[in-house]
């Protein structure tokens, strides 16, 4: 029996194909070349796309590459939406949500927030729109952490503190990654959520006063 024909696709559908496949090749590039050899004319060939529809979607080469790291972002949220329902209780939830977390500095997306950062380093263009991008991120992570930590942590006052130096300590041990494998950090991450609780019930939302 044949198969029933497709729908053909919308513009909107055609347009969001190419926004994707776009971003795709950003983060492809960044990671197999760098981010200087990552120029729009070497996206543009890895999509496959025309000038035309790269300059419609990302009319600079840093709106492409910093949307190329909420690209990431997006789908690393959906993933940790799925594997919510998967979660144990009690204190082995909380392990494990420190183990999600984890594993987003070790991969694809660390990678090419990591060629960005450096770049920003030096690019004075760059270097906000990242801040901006990199803030928006950190409060998203912050929000989605709330959901999978469960009711008892989430509404622990001391969450966000306590997320902003689980954050900071991850980026640090994931810098050693980018270089060599150093297996001590497992047994520094399965320390560290050994003294999460502890981390939590210290923390304070209270900013430190500034003194002069």
């Amino acid at each position: 029996m044949p198969e029933p024909a497709r729908a053909p696709r919308t513009q909107q559908q055609r347009r969001d194909e190419t926004r994707r496949a776009l971003l795709d090749a950003a983060v492809e590039s960044l990671i197999q070349v760098g981010f200087a050899r990552t120029t729009t004319l070497e996206v543009q060939r890895r999509a496959d796309a025309s000038r035309g529809a790269l300059l419609h979607h990302f009319p600079s080469k840093i709106e492409l590459l910093v949307a190329a790291v909420d690209h990431l972002a997006e789908m690393r949220a959906r993933e940790l939406k799925m594997l919510a329902a998967q979660l144990p209780e009690g204190r082995a939830r909380t392990d494990a949500v420190l183990e999600l977390l984890w594993q987003c500095f070790t991969g694809t997306f660390f990678q090419v927030a990591m060629e960005l950062r450096t770049a920003a380093r030096t690019d004075p263009e760059l270097r906000p729109v990242l801040i901006t991008a990199e803030r928006a991120l950190r409060d998203r992570i912050v929000a989605q952490a709330r959901t999978l930590f469960g009711k008892d942590v989430a509404e622990h006052p001391g969450l966000e503190r306590a997320l902003d130096f689980t954050l900071q300590f991850m980026i640090g041990a994931a810098m050693t990654t980018v270089l060599h494998e150093d297996p001590r950090l497992r047994d520094l991450i399965e320390d560290f959520k050994q003294l999460f609780p502890t981390v939590l019930t210290t923390a304070t939302t209270k900013r430190r006063k500034v003194t002069k």
